[in-house]
């Protein structure tokens, strides 16, 4: 039978997506301030500059990034500030302080991302953008909740998850915390303390919801962030209904929007995060960013046909902005390659990882992380194509960079020696693989604790490889481990709970357990039915779990509807040639050779063999065992249609 664990390669795992840096996350936080009326024009920003207490700030010249100009405040805190010819209202302006006033050394804190969009050019009191500064280092005036609703954004921002990739490194929140609290010049324990004192003290449903968010308490802020965004749409509504509505609204509305999407994407509830992410893109539909984060959650929930436009629109908004040689671009070449991989076109993958490495090497160097990085992403796209030998150099290429740029401990070296483990354990080289995931545990544990559900992922690697192994004693703990966390920390309904389920089904099975497996398999199966819904590909992974391990009992009755349920998930969700079609033909093929239906079973496994073929190609390690397959059915095909000798 293919390897057929839920998302999960040989091991549970899932099949070897690349690295995926995404762009920054941009939410729009500003706010307008109780200032004078300053009168609008075509063609120039207003701002209103204040402190924390309200204070006016004299001298400042604040300006615009790209092509627009800068001006200085005056008494008021007012400043004028041209835009560029081609900018319209309600477009989105990157602030930026050019010079603070003299022995002053301020930090923008509203809006927290220096992005604002640009107010209607009338003369109302409320078109003006409204700017609040602190003093770097000014321990008291950071402690206002405008700093720490600020300082706990950014953090949320840095910390959420980049790529829908389960093999991407994971976000540090300690590194994150120590960033922003270097920027406001605090310490991180400070900060930090700050922060989870002015959350349990707010009585702000979007407040509180963002500081649960920070604490990785998920239920609470996803029940925060949708009371706030009910508030925020009521607000929104009513305003537009009475011809007073503002641009913040429409900002206030976009962030719970979109810190809501990313507490539901941590919860496992794709659909859901990704309906919170399309509200975000409503307000702001050219937002690469908030298009590739749409796309993430979609990419999770099994949509890919959802996804891929807007990864492309994405893709394209930064070709126009930063040019077809820009490292940013090349980061979006990387998104829509692994979607492409997910979908089973690595033909139209291979040339966007290729792009993304020319790019990367001609604008940053040879020796870049970045570089690195894409190196990472083409070895794992040659590797799911079973070109071990293209595929190993580049691994081994990209860690030392890693190791030079970043240090032996970080995180991206984790990913990589993971990456390159699992190639080893592909090619059963379990000696040399066993080390290099023991090392990537070892950094990832220290970077992140013991009890992250990115360990956890590791642990099932390793385990995978004692498995591999038949060190039968040393791969359960791992598995019953990254089980408990995942359990603790996500959840008993998270898709990953399923995954680990499966994992631990699968080592019963290597044991000879089947009776064990059966009960974890159905478990695994309703988590990922009720998280995912009914039609999405690792459901389809997970039925046929299931009826493998009512196959090997021989209750083909049973098995063969899971069989055939999985594979009609497939077809729809991946197209009719993703391998893992091949994967659930050849499975269905195996119940009808048992059951003596030659003729049905010759069809799928030729079905199967095609597809293979096309997409792996006539080497790939899938494509060899159902050719074998297919021979040995001919070969009892045969035998049972030649007559019988006479004694």
């Amino acid at each position: 039978m293919l390897g057929h664990n839920s998302g999960a390669g040989a091991h549970g795992r899932s099949m070897q997506r690349p690295l995926r840096n995404a762009l920054l996350l941009i939410i729009l936080a500003s706010q307008c301030l109780a200032c004078p009326i300053a009168w609008a024009e075509t063609g120039i920003l207003v701002v209103h500059v204040e402190d924390v207490q309200g204070h006016p700030v004299v001298g400042l010249e604040i300006g615009l990034k790209g092509d627009g100009g800068s001006a200085i405040t005056d008494r008021k805190g007012q400043a004028r500030v041209p835009l560029a010819p081609q900018t319209k209202e309600n477009s989105s302006v990157s602030l930026q302080i050019v010079k603070p006033p003299a022995g002053q050394d301020l930090v923008v804190v509203s809006p927290w991302d220096y992005q604002a969009r640009v107010p209607p050019f009338e003369n109302e009191s409320g078109n003006f953008v409204g700017i609040v500064v602190v003093q770097r280092g000014d321990l008291e005036a950071l402690k206002s909740g405008t700093v720490l609703k600020a300082a706990v954004s950014q953090i949320n921002k840095a910390n959420a998850p980049k790529s829908a990739d389960k093999q991407a490194t994971p976000e540090n929140p300690k590194a994150n915390l120590e960033a922003v609290a270097k920027q406001y010049g605090l310490s991180p324990e400070d900060l930090d303390k700050h922060i989870r004192d002015w959350g349990a003290k707010t009585t702000d449903t979007y407040e509180a919801g963002l500081a649960a968010l920070y604490a990785r308490n998920y239920d609470k802020a996803t029940t925060d962030l949708q009371s706030s965004l009910r508030q925020r749409e009521e607000k929104l509504a009513s305003d537009q209904k009475a011809a007073t509505a503002v641009a913040a609204d429409q900002k206030q509305v976009a962030e719970a929007a979109f810190f809501l999407g990313q507490s539901l994407y941590e919860q496992g509830k794709y659909k859901e995060s990704a309906a919170a992410y399309q509200r975000c893109l409503q307000i702001r539909p050219d937002d690469a960013t908030v298009l590739n984060n749409t796309a993430i959650s979609l990419e999770e929930a099994g949509d890919y046909a959802g996804a891929e436009p807007l990864l492309r629109r994405a893709l394209a908004i930064d070709e126009k902005a930063l040019g077809p040689d820009h490292p940013g671009v090349a980061t979006a070449l990387n998104n829509l390659a692994a979607l492409l991989q997910a979908k089973g076109d690595y033909v139209g993958a291979e040339p966007l990882f290729r792009q993304a490495l020319a790019v990367d090497e001609k604008a940053l160097g040879p020796d870049h992380p970045n570089v690195a990085r894409d190196l990472n992403n083409l070895a794992a796209l040659l590797q799911a194509k079973g070109d071990y030998a293209g595929a190993e150099p580049l691994f081994r290429r990209a860690l030392p960079i890693f190791e030079k740029t970043l240090g032996p401990d970080h995180q991206y070296v984790a990913t990589t020696l993971n990456d390159l483990a699992e190639l080893l354990d592909y090619k059963g080289d379990y000696a040399s693989a066993e080390p290099l995931m023991r090392r990537a545990l070892a950094i990832d544990e220290k970077a992140l604790g013991a009890d992250h559900p990115d360990v956890a992922t590791l642990l099932i690697n390793l385990a995978g490889v004692l498995q591999a192994k038949s060190d039968y004693a040393g791969a359960a703990p791992l598995f019953r481990r990254a089980l408990a966390i995942d359990e603790k920390e996500l959840g008993p309904d998270h898709p990953n709970v399923g995954r680990d389920l499966n994992n631990l089904a699968e080592l019963l099975r290597a044991k000879g357990d089947d009776a064990a497996a059966e009960p974890l398999y159905r478990r695994a199966l309703a988590i990922e039915e009720k998280a995912l819904g009914p039609d999405h590909p690792l459901v389809a992974a997970a039925l046929n779990n299931l009826a493998g391990v009512l196959k090997a009992k021989g209750d083909y009755v049973g098995a063969e509807p899971l069989y055939r349920r999985a594979l009609a998930i497939d077809e729809k969700a991946l197209g009719a040639n993703h391998p893992d079609v091949a994967r659930d033909l050849n499975n269905l093929a195996e119940l009808l050779e048992g059951e003596g239906d030659y003729a049905g079973a010759e069809l799928l496994y030729r079905r199967a063999l095609a597809i293979c073929e096309k997409a792996l190609g006539p080497d790939h390690p899938h494509t060899r065992l159902v050719q074998k397959s297919l021979d040995r059915l001919l070969q009892k095909s045969a035998q049972a249609a030649a007559p019988k000798a006479k004694s």
